[in-house]
């Protein structure tokens, strides 16, 4: 794009001389506009730069400096006066206040005809708008040739990056590289993006710090990062979103080199952007056709069906039914169909990501993983629950064989969630091995409360006094007794703690120094939590 120091080198503008603010002759001229007013400054849009006369400026030295600062103040790319017949020389007054912007101020002869520099500039401008169109438009139809053609990411990072002359990256949602082609030596930020295979963490906070990634979230549209030096960012770049059905699966970066960067590369990371779309939606559409039938291998295996048939398809996806294995199922609060698919959609990524060997599919319009037990469950949870903004809460049942025992396997989870769920634990994984007598009780019903001896005055506790004590009971007896863990899980006073205690014992009676009656309590306590709605 034209800026104002290349519109000076053009042979209209021969004579013109810059009086004050050369710090912006670098702004982007978008147009020469010819000013018959003195108030032409309230009439632009940006980016232009203005031709005017003293007979078209305010006639006072005040008026000129608002003139001058208006013009600053709303974009304006320059101004350039006419000298030598309204007005010899422009004013140090109007310098200074130009200076004091930036703003570029040049005085040309008043010989020059404005008509022939504002038409020859302009089409100049249009001339090099044309040729960046032109020039973009090469650049969208061979990227589209090279996903026709089947080329992958790698291809892609690669041929913009030749196309451009500009180092590329091509990341996921987490900023973990997927490909990447430099043109020459890059800056700290990149060589450890290189080294580590993901870009630098402090790079990323600083960019959610300053609002940056958030404003590409809500705008879909590349955003223009100056040098962050502080974090290894010594070049600018361009980051775009890749956007696949309106969420972001990943980023690519232009990085600049030995020009600054420019509107050719702004277009061009855009038509990148959208061809690393379409050739993720494309590797989606595969995997999501394999997905279905995935999906429907875990629904028939979790209704029943023919044992040989299911675990010879489970085979295929490097799941042996015949050997350990485990279900993992995600809970989570928003259950709409389109925030299920989206997840889903993650997690399956995810899965091909990471190599699990692992099925994944949705029933009952659930997240279902069906894994080899050998896998590490604790990370492959952590991971799920990254992917899910940390909401999703998981059930994993305990470790099975053969294709008949995934029924079970499956209840086990849901009876996990119930479990914990109503027993008020947050935690993001819901074990069902670690359960242990939760399941009996469970399993026994509510039934086992009628003929409870200190179920009647345990309900009374929760009616009748603030519920607080009702909850103190309840952490003290998980924690066997503990004063001290009591105390700290309830996040008070070891005074506050007695207090509370000899109140329940007042009120209901309870021996709470003898493990046997503890031990009572406990498994009535649960029983009401598990069956009776708080």
């Amino acid at each position: 794009m034209l800026t104002v120091a290349d519109a000076l080198k053009l042979e209209q503008f021969a004579g013109a001389r810059v009086v004050a603010g050369r710090a912006g002759l670098a702004n982007h001229v978008s147009w020469v506009h010819i000013a018959s007013g003195p108030d032409a400054p309230h009439w632009l849009n940006g980016g232009e730069l203005v031709l005017t006369t003293a007979r078209n400026m305010p006639h006072d030295i005040d008026g000129q400096c608002r003139y001058v600062q208006e013009m600053a103040a709303n974009k304006a790319a320059g101004l350039v006066v006419s000298v030598g017949r309204f007005l010899e020389v422009i004013p140090d007054e109007l310098r200074r206040a130009a200076e004091q912007r930036g703003f570029p101020l040049i005085e040309i002869p008043f010989q020059a005809r404005f008509i022939d520099v504002a038409k020859t500039t302009n089409e100049h401008i249009a001339e090099e708008n044309m040729a960046m169109v032109t020039r973009a438009f090469h650049i969208q139809q061979t990227l589209t040739r090279l996903v026709l053609e089947g080329g992958d990411l790698k291809q892609l990072a690669s041929r913009l990056a030749e196309l451009i002359g500009q180092s590329v990256s091509i990341e996921n949602e987490r900023f973990e590289i997927l490909a990447s082609a430099n043109i020459s030596d890059v800056d700290e930020a990149r060589r450890f993006t290189v080294s580590k295979g993901r870009t630098d963490p402090r790079l990323v906070r600083a960019l959610e710090e300053r609002g940056i990634l958030a404003q590409i979230r809500k705008t879909l549209h590349p955003a223009r990062i100056a040098p962050l030096p502080e974090v290894g960012l010594e070049l600018e770049r361009f980051l775009a979103p890749i956007v696949v059905h309106g969420d972001i699966y990943g980023y690519v970066w232009v990085i600049a080199h030995e020009r600054p960067l420019t509107d050719l590369d702004r277009l061009a990371i855009s038509s990148g952007a959208t061809i690393a779309a379409l050739m993720l939606l494309y590797q989606e559409s595969v995997q999501s056709a394999e997905a279905s039938l995935k999906g429907g291998l875990l629904s028939q295996l979790i209704q029943g069906g023919s044992e040989a048939v299911l675990t010879d398809q489970a085979l295929r996806y490097g799941v042996d039914l015949a050997r350990p294995f485990v279900v993992l199922l995600l809970e989570y609060p928003d259950r709409s169909s389109s925030r299920g698919l989206q997840l889903y959609r993650r997690v399956n990524r995810l899965a091909g990501a990471r190599d699990w060997a692992a099925v994944v599919g949705q029933f009952a319009g659930q997240v279902v993983i069906l894994a080899r037990a050998d896998e590490n469950i604790p990370a492959m949870v952590e991971q799920i629950r990254a992917e899910s903004s940390q909401t999703a809460r998981i059930g994993i049942s305990g470790t099975h064989r053969g294709a008949g025992a995934v029924s079970a396997a499956y209840q086990q989870c849901q009876e996990a969630l119930h479990i914990t769920g109503r027993l008020g634990d947050t935690q993001p994984a819901a074990y069902f091995d670690r359960l242990g007598y939760l399941h009996t009780l469970y399993c026994a019903g509510a039934d086992a409360l009628a003929a409870n001896p200190y179920a009647p005055r345990l309900r009374r506790l929760r009616a009748e006094q603030q519920p607080e004590l009702f909850q103190t009971l309840a952490a003290y007896l998980d924690t066997g007794g503990s004063g001290v863990q009591t105390a700290e899980l309830l996040h008070i006073h070891r005074s506050t703690l007695n207090y509370r205690l000899e109140r329940i014992v007042k009120t209901c009676g309870f021996d709470l120094s003898d493990p046997l009656e503890r031990t009572n309590l406990q498994v009535a306590l649960k029983l009401i939590q598990l069956f009776e709605s708080q």
